[in-house]
């Protein structure tokens, strides 16, 4: 077993890296919602075959849950790890707790090419009013679905050293 881990990690090492415009976006269901209220995010990932994505979500919310695979992402604080193998979307529910203007960013990484950059940022404002409850229905967007918060508790570089593991393994096979 080691030998082959040692050979996909040499057949990777001496993959070409293949050209991507890898990039990742973000949408928010509701640009005004009031507290207590939950807000749907969808990350568009384009041209990201192997790779990671970090989140950041302000301090006046809490994450809620995510569609993606429990063992493929993590939470910790305000922070959520999402590893990438060819997925075009991620998303999660947050819930509003504090009132004011918020900002949701995040980065991403492609463990192929070796290429990092930054999702733009994205402001929602939490409010008490009338006003923040009217801006959008909460049933906006797709569900998430049924999965509970927490995934499994790893850390961000194992999990993409298993991703470029994967990668170089992909890449051997289509080589043959």
């Amino acid at each position: 077993m080691p030998i082959c881990c040692i050979l996909i990690l040499a057949s990777f090492c001496v993959v070409p890296a293949w050209a991507s415009d890898a990039a990742v976006s973000r949408e928010i269901n509701r640009s005004s919602v009031p507290v207590g209220g939950e807000v749907l995010v969808t990350l568009a990932v384009d041209d990201l075959g192997v790779g990671g994505v970090v989140e950041t979500i302000p301090e006046g919310f809490v994450f809620l849950e995510t569609s993606f695979p429990e063992d493929r992402y993590s939470v910790s604080g305000q922070r959520l790890t999402f590893a990438v193998i060819d997925e075009r979307k991620i998303t999660y529910r947050v819930q509003a707790k504090a009132a004011g203007s918020w900002t949701f960013s995040g980065t991403w990484v492609d463990a192929v090419d070796k290429t990092e950059g930054a999702i733009s940022p994205t402001a929602v404002t939490v409010g008490s009013g009338a006003a923040a409850a009217g801006a959008a229905p909460a049933g906006t967007g797709q569900a998430p679905g049924p999965t509970s918060a927490g995934g499994a508790p790893w850390a961000v570089v194992p999990a993409l050293a298993a991703a470029a593991v994967a990668a170089g393994a992909c890449a051997a096979r289509k080589e043959r």
